[in-house]
This record gives C-alpha cells, structure tokens and sequence, in this order.
C-alpha cells in the first residue's frame, strides 16, 4: 500500500511490512485488541476509529530456520522492551551497557552500577544493573536470609512516573556454616543483578534522575562485617522523537 511504502521510505525500513487490512492475521494470531477502548480510556484517552482493529504489541522470535522459538506479549504500546534487553533475554546476545556509571568500593566488596543507555525512550522497559566484584573468600547474603543478617538489595527513588520491577537476582549457591547452625544462600566473586524500569512521561519531560541505593553484608567463613549501604545518582536524559 502507499501508506506503508511512505512510512518505510521515511523510515529508512529496508524489510517487507504486512499491511493486513481488515486485521485477519493478527486475529489469526490472537493478537487483535478487542478492548481497545477500555485500555485506552485507563491512560484517559479517547479511542478514534481509524484505531480499531490494532494488536497488542508483540515481538514473534524466529530461529534460521523460520520457526517460531519463543513469543513476548505486552498488554499495551506503553510496554515496549528496550533493543538491549530484547537481544539479551531472547537471544542471548549480551551487549555491553552504555549508560552512566557509578561505582563505590567498600570494605571487601565493590559495587558499580549503569543502565542500559544514557537515554531513556518513553514507555520502554530498559534495565539498571548492579555489578558486584568480591574478593576471594568472601560471600554477599542472598535471599532466604536468617534473621540478623542482611540480603542483597536494590531500591530505586525516582519520580511516580518511573515504574520499577522487582530486581532479578543471578542463581545463589548454599552455604552450611557448622559453627553458627545457619544454612545460608551466598552470591561469591563478580555477579550481576538487574532492575527492569520504565519511564513514563510525556514527551518533552526532559532528564531524570535516578536514586539508588545497594544493600548488602559481606562475610567470610571466620568474620562478618556490618551491614553495608552504598548510595548513586544517574541521570538519564530523553531521547530525541522518532
């Protein structure tokens, strides 16, 4: 359609786009929003009827051979996973992040922590991640912990409009200390949490900024040290429109 080949050449999209009036494949599929309306009006806006028929926003993984490998989902448009975290969880495809930086180093343990980008694009999931690197022979708690003792932890502070998913936290490993009668769950050496977020503003919102704080106690098999808080800001500024 001429429609679809003005938008691809502005664009710059080089590969085939599907207009599929009368939206048959995406019912085909499932993906055909069938409360569009209802889901337009929880953001307080007012569904047009050249809106109707459109999909839930949903990216198909295809391995070489074509075959369908995996299925991402979202309930709304202002859900979109960032380019970083989609090659990552999908893929596999680690890419290094390229966002702010801070970095604290504490008694036996040091810290540094980024984001994916230096910019935020609006109502798309992007990710902190929180690199540990631990001197040999000492252990940060994980979750379950017994009482007395503290866990890893990430807490972000931000304006309402970010919205911050729970942290996802690398596999631990278990730890039987004879003397004390504890079984606990220790991340060791150089690990990585990651916080899914989103920032949801309008355009033109400008930077935000990024509170956080680390927590978490080191220990060895013989000695533990106080529990241990370390503090960063990052700014983020909004990425230019499309």
């Amino acid at each position: 359609m001429g429609v679809l080949r003005e938008f691809a050449t502005a664009k710059g999209i080089g590969f085939p786009l599907l207009a599929d009036q009368g939206s048959r494949v995406i019912t085909e599929l499932g993906l055909l929003d069938r409360e569009l309306a209802a889901h337009h009006a929880a953001f307080g806006i007012q569904t047009r009827d050249s809106q109707l028929g459109v999909a839930y926003p949903a990216i198909f993984v295809l391995d070489e051979t074509g075959r369908v490998v995996a299925k991402r989902i979202k309930e709304n448009y202002r859900a979109r996973e960032g380019m970083l975290k989609l090659l990552d969880e999908t893929l596999g495809v680690a890419l290094t992040p390229a966002g702010p930086q801070g970095h604290a180093s504490t008694s036996r343990v040091a810290v540094t922590v980024t984001t994916d980008s230096p910019e935020y694009v609006r109502w798309e999931e992007t990710r902190l991640h929180v690199m540990f690197d631990g001197e040999p022979g000492w252990h940060v708690y994980g979750d379950p912990v017994p009482d007395g003792y503290t866990a890893v932890a990430v807490d972000i502070e931000a304006i309402a409009e970010v919205a911050v998913k729970p942290v996802q936290l690398p596999p631990t490993r278990p730890l039987r200390i004879e003397s004390l009668d504890e079984d606990f769950q220790v991340h060791e050496g150089r690990f990585e949490l990651q916080v899914p977020f989103a920032v949801n503003v309008p355009q033109g919102h400008g930077s935000v900024e990024l509170k956080i704080a680390v927590h978490y106690q080191a220990c060895s098999d013989a000695e533990c040290l106080p529990p241990a808080t370390v503090m960063f800001e990052l700014r983020l500024n909004e990425a230019a429109a499309a």
